[in-house]
């Protein structure tokens, strides 16, 4: 019961507690009907200096405020751009801005914040005033210097035609947090060769600095230089050299518009295809191809330089239409272009008006074995026309071969021709004539394919004869001269038969004198040796056999003897010699006798003083036998013998 008790009166203490607690905290809560925001810019600073304060009242509460509220900046200064004056009643609901440049000082930049406060009167439940104030902070960050020039630089148009306009233009942006000043660009000699300058630019500031010139006869060259000032500091910035380039058309305009087939039937497809090729240095973008007849074809279309543009589109015709496309092409030169193609007409026929041909082409042979070659082709053209078809030209490329006058309905004819061709390869030919509407229609044959094959010689390959050619013979008259070389080839065989004769006369000869010489050696070799004559010879002593021979002395002189033969030896062995003093100049002569040799002088000369000569007998020898091998003492007989018989007579 006493716990009861205690605890009761402890709740009642709180609850009394509880309830002073609210009774302030009522005036408290009455006291937040207003929202209060800040914002600072730049929310960094290198160094003190002006920011813009930005500043939002807002009445939150549930009730029109009825007395005024005020606001006060940092150094406690009403902020005159608030309100009226630096009041405002703000009703509920509503909202009051105001933006102050402000003078940020050392001191704030070290505390890194701004504070702005807001006043305001509110009456109490007892009906006293009671001042309200409410205070809000915006950070503020001290960075450092920070030098950031940003230059981009434009030049329009990217191509410029002749005695056209192009504009260089630089723009300018300040990307740091201090101020730049002195800002200078100049441009090259080819655009201007002059220079423009910006006093100042500030943090987030940007400016633009324009160039113009007239484009001439040669591309152009851009070259900036940018000098600024930050701080103390001058610094300089140069862009690259960029050429601007002269424009040069380069369209091919010629027939850009092609269809895959010019005559149909009624109720079928053609298809039509736009070739647009840029040889130049322009770009062309957001073309658009429109007809006539069908409207706009195509949007939007791009054809950069040295490309090329190909679009197709399908038609149904039902009746015969010409089309021509209206190209227009705007482009990076700044101007824009119109062209008209050329004109395709396709023809829409009834089907029994329709021109129908085939041509099959085929060859002798698929392969060639040498550069050039004739090589025989054949082409076979069919009329599946309902209707005579007249004057077929068949061609290849823009020879004519053959023309066909006329070909009935379902009529073929073959034409072969020989053609001689360069070199392996592909070849197609094309038959073309006139429709019932007087359209040239063309049909293209199959493709004939030759290939170079070398020939191949095999032992099995049977030999290829070439017949003779036809030769007629005709007498020539007698009074025509005959050819050149009919008279050449008569005079060499005339001299080749000389030399013939001559040859065989010189043989003859040969073959004579050659028997003759054999027979004056075969009598020379049986013939007696000759005596050699000399002036003086000693008989004194006796001779000697063999080698046993005493040494002959000649008192003539060496050019006036004769060579010794070797029979003189065999003479001396049997005899020896007579001598007879026949004339002035001593000469001998020896004779062979059966009796005693007697020298006796000349019939009518005779020495004068010469003293006798002593006779001596003379001893014969016998003559020594020898084998029978020894055959030249028979030789040796004959020769004596031969030299006998020419010894000079006693009347010589």
């Amino acid at each position: 019961m006493l716990f009861a008790l205690k605890t009761k009166k402890y709740a009642a203490l709180l609850l009394g507690i509880l309830a002073v607690m609210l009774l302030f905290a009522l005036p408290a809560l009455a006291a937040e009907p207003i929202s209060f925001s800040l914002s600072v810019e730049p929310a960094s600073l290198t160094e003190p200096g002006p920011v813009t304060v930005s500043v939002r009242v807002a009445n939150t509460g549930d009730s029109d405020l009825t007395e005024p509220v005020s606001l006060q900046d940092p150094d406690g200064q009403i902020v005159t751009a608030f309100g009226d004056g630096g009041q405002a009643l703000i009703k509920q609901g509503e909202y009051v801005t105001a933006q102050q440049t402000y003078n940020v000082t050392k001191e704030q930049l070290s505390d890194g914040k701004l504070t702005y406060t807001l006043s305001y009167n509110q009456v109490d439940d007892s009906g006293n005033v009671v001042v309200q104030t409410l205070a809000k902070s915006a950070e503020i960050a001290y960075t450092g210097t920070h030098v950031d020039l940003t230059v981009n630089r434009t030049i329009d148009p990217e191509v410029v035609r002749r005695d056209k306009t192009v504009n260089v233009q630089y723009e300018l942006y300040n990307a740091g947090n201090v101020e730049i000043k002195n800002i200078r660009v100049r441009e090259n000699s080819s655009v201007s060769g002059t220079s423009q300058t910006i006093a100042s630019l500030a943090p987030g500031e940007r400016k633009t600095i324009q160039f113009t010139a007239t484009m001439g006869g040669n591309d152009m060259t851009s070259a900036g230089r940018v000098t600024y000032t930050a701080g103390e500091d001058t610094q300089t910035i140069s862009l690259p050299e960029v050429t601007i380039p002269r424009a040069n058309p380069g369209l091919e305009l010629g027939d850009i518009l092609t269809a895959d087939q010019t005559a149909i039937t009624n109720g079928e497809t053609v298809t039509l295809t736009l070739t647009i090729k840029n040889n130049g240095n322009i770009t062309y973008s957001n073309i658009t191809v429109t007809d006539a007849k069908y409207g706009e074809l195509f949007t939007n279309l791009t054809l950069g330089a040295g490309e090329t543009l190909v679009k197709e589109k399908q038609f149904t015709l039902s009746e015969s239409t010409a089309f021509k496309y209206t190209i227009t092409l705007p482009d990076n030169t700044g101007t824009t272009s119109t062209v008209t193609s050329n004109e395709v007409k396709v023809s829409v026929y009834d089907p029994s008006q329709v021109l129908m041909l085939s041509l099959v082409a085929d060859t002798d042979t698929p392969t060639i074995a040498s550069s050039p070659a004739d090589v025989a082709f054949t082409l076979t053209l069919t009329n599946n026309s309902s209707f005579e078809a007249k004057s077929v030209q068949l061609k290849h490329g823009s020879t004519d071969i053959y023309t066909v006058d006329s070909l009935k309905p379902g009529e073929t004819v073959s034409v072969t021709r020989m053609f001689t061709v360069s070199q392996a390869g592909k070849f197609r030919f094309t038959a073309s004539a006139k429709d019932p509407l007087d359209n040239t229609v063309s049909f293209d044959s199959n493709e004939i394919v030759l290939t170079y094959a070398a020939p191949v010689i095999t032992a099995t390959m049977a030999p290829v004869v070439t017949p003779a050619p036809l030769v007629t013979v005709t007498a020539a008259p007698i009074d025509v001269l005959e050819p050149a070389t009919v008279q050449t080839n008569r005079l060499l065989r005339y001299a080749a038969m000389a030399l013939v004769a001559l040859f065989a006369v010189t043989f003859v000869l040969f073959v004579i004198s050659t028997v003759m010489r054999a027979k004056h050696r075969s009598a020379s070799r049986s013939a007696y040796d000759h005596m050699e004559l000399a002036d003086k010879r000693d008989y004194k002593e006796p001779a000697r056999y063999g080698s046993s021979a005493p040494e002959q002395e000649a008192s003539a002189p060496a050019e006036d003897l004769l060579t010794e033969k070797p029979s003189d030896a065999i003479l001396n062995e049997e005899r020896p010699p007579v001598v007879n003093a026949s004339s002035e100049t001593g000469g001998y002569r020896l004779t062979r006798e059966d009796s005693s040799p007697v020298f006796e002088p000349a019939a009518e000369e005779k020495p004068a003083e010469e003293k006798p000569i002593e006779e001596k007998p003379i001893e014969e020898k016998p003559m020594e036998e020898k084998p029978a091998e020894e055959k030249p003492q028979e030789g040796a007989r004959h020769r004596r013998a031969g030299r006998k018989s020419e010894a000079p007579s006693e009347d010589e």
